[in-house]
């Protein structure tokens, strides 16, 4: 029983870890295109494509911590403990 809460906590960990470390590279990656950006002409063309790669990057942390929240349900729930038994 304990092996099986240390495994939980550590999947916790990892995901948790993994999530922060996503929306740390999506963020600075805006931060790049943003700073790509301000080089150029505002009304050119290249221009409003990185702002629009910039603000879809910021777009996709939304989903990387609703996926956060199912994966710890999942987590919490013992599904792959339960999984791991077969």
């Amino acid at each position: 029983m304990k092996q099986k809460s240390i495994s939980q906590a550590r999947r916790r960990k990892n995901a948790m870890w993994g999530a922060v470390m996503s929306t740390l590279f999506q963020l600075l990656s805006a931060l790049l295109l943003l700073w790509l950006r301000s080089g150029l002409e505002p009304a050119g063309f290249l221009s409003k494509l990185l702002l629009v790669f910039a603000v879809l990057d910021l777009g996709s942390i939304i989903p990387v911590w609703i996926s956060l929240k199912q994966r710890l349900t999942e987590i919490k729930g013992g599904e792959e403990d339960a999984a791991a038994q077969y």
